[in-house]
């Protein structure tokens, strides 16, 4: 009896030491990630592979897990754990797609890690000594991280041209104008400095980047940007509240 009673409270110490990892390494995490951003910022192609294949090598832990204890119906503490992983593994991959990659993929990894990791003690040691609080806490954290990621990505990386965009210190401004039927484009008015160019905007199609493209096709002789009779037009930062587009020499803001 006093042998299973340490061992219960050996294995609680685990579970709350976990859980704190896992809190900390999502502070981290939602800290560090930008999902405001409107093209992700990918490192590179390895990275991000590497950094999804975590995720969801991560996941399928919690799994088996549950399929190992609906043998034991005693065992609910193991069952809440997974549950934990898996609504985590989910908000993070979320994340991922949303922010790229970068520093806040090491934290991404600790709480996934963490939170898996608690699960081994759950299946493994005994159903009656193990502590179900920090399981069912690490159930609540790991919904309000779900809840944070999708409500941070709910817009998607688009946003909407039609408008005026405008460089630093008024130097350039590009309007958009929209025809009667949405997503047919329309007429442009490119100004640069004293020199305006006018002609027609349309929609990348396919769509072939992380970033929404438009083209910008000429009408005039005028140009007032080196190029072609057709310029490429796309989102290179900011957020969705004021997203950056690029021209050749040119970065203009949405107002």
């Amino acid at each position: 009896m006093v042998g299973e009673e340490t061992t219960g409270r050996r294995l609680a110490v685990v579970l709350w030491s976990a859980f704190a990892v896992e809190v900390a390494g999502l502070v981290g995490t939602f800290a560090l990630a930008d999902t405001t951003t409107l093209v992700p910022k990918f490192d590179g192609t390895l990275v991000l592979v590497c950094a999804l294949l975590l995720a969801m090598t991560l996941a399928v832990l919690p799994i088996v897990v549950v399929v190992l204890t609906l043998r034991n119906a005693r065992n609910t503490t193991a069952i809440w754990r997974a549950a934990a992983s898996l609504i985590l593994a989910l908000a993070l991959l979320i994340v991922l797609v949303r922010a790229g990659t970068g520093p806040w993929v090491v934290w991404c990894a600790v709480a996934m890690a963490a939170s898996c990791a608690a699960t081994v003690p759950c299946t493994t040691g005994s159903p009656t000594g193990l502590s179900i609080q920090p399981s069912r806490a690490a159930v609540a954290i790991a919904v309000v991280a779900l809840v944070a990621a999708v409500c941070g990505s709910c817009s998607g990386p688009y946003t909407n041209f039609p408008g005026v965009w405008t460089a630093t210190k008024d130097a350039a401004s590009l309007t958009l104008a929209e025809q009667t039927q949405h997503g047919e484009g329309g007429q442009y008015t490119l100004r640069v400095g004293t020199c305006t160019e006018q002609g027609r905007w349309v929609f990348d199609y396919p769509q072939m980047s992380t970033s929404v493209q438009l083209w910008l096709h000429r009408e005039g002789a005028l140009a007032c940007i080196p190029g072609g009779p057709a310029t490429q037009v796309h989102i290179v930062g900011g957020n969705r509240a004021a997203p950056v587009i690029a021209l050749p020499g040119l970065l203009l803001t949405k107002q």
